[in-house]
């Protein structure tokens, strides 16, 4: 038998693909602002209360307020600056007074008659010099005190303050001295010397 001849197989025709349709798009809802990013500030625009990148703050430091300080204490004319440190104001009125009341005193014949000066802490203490005196009874206090009465009377200086008792007399002046008439018992007693004993003493 003869051989069967093998016919080519018949290639389908290709399908003709159809043009996708255009489907138009649709418009996306704009998402709400959840509860998370409420609060959020969109992109771009600055964060309240953050300074931008490579600015300073235009407030001045501490150190340039002390160093202004300074220049101008240096500028300042001398009148106008405060005292020097240390300095103590002069009482040139008291320490006549004090002066006149301790002698005074040795008139009278007190004993350990002497000026301290106290300006240094006169701002606490209320005035500038000390006068101590020692009398050997009541009646001698009274004759210095009185003494000194009769000498300031006519120069119209009065005690501000009198406190006399039979072993003390304190007499304050508003001149700035407080004067101090005791027995000896009474002054040992107050020890007003030791109280002062960085005061400096005043020479009469």
């Amino acid at each position: 038998m003869a051989a069967k001849k093998k016919t080519p197989a018949k290639k389908k025709p290709a399908l003709k693909k159809k043009p996708a349709a255009k489907t138009a798009r649709k418009a996306v809802p704009a998402k709400k602002n959840s509860s998370k990013s409420a609060g959020k500030k969109p992109a771009g625009k600055k964060a309240a209360g953050k300074r931008p990148a490579g600015r300073t703050s235009k407030r001045p430091s501490a150190s340039r307020k002390i160093a202004a300080k300074k220049v101008a204490a240096k500028r300042a004319p001398k009148e106008n600056r405060g005292p020097k440190a240390g300095k103590v104001a002069e009482a040139p009125e008291a320490l006549a007074l004090a002066r006149s009341i301790a002698q005074v005193a040795e008139e009278k014949k007190a004993e350990g008659v002497m000026i301290i000066d106290v300006r240094a802490r006169s701002a606490a203490v209320g005035y500038d010099y000390v006068v101590l005196a020692t009398g050997e009874s009541d009646r001698q206090l009274s004759a210095i005190h009185e003494g000194v009465e009769d000498l300031l009377e006519p120069k119209g200086k009065k005690a501000a303050v009198v406190e006399a008792s039979t072993d003390w007399v304190c007499v304050t002046y508003d001149e700035g001295v407080v004067a101090h008439f005791f027995t000896p018992d009474r002054r040992d007693q107050m020890d007003l010397e030791d109280l002062w004993k960085d005061a400096p003493r005043v020479s009469r």
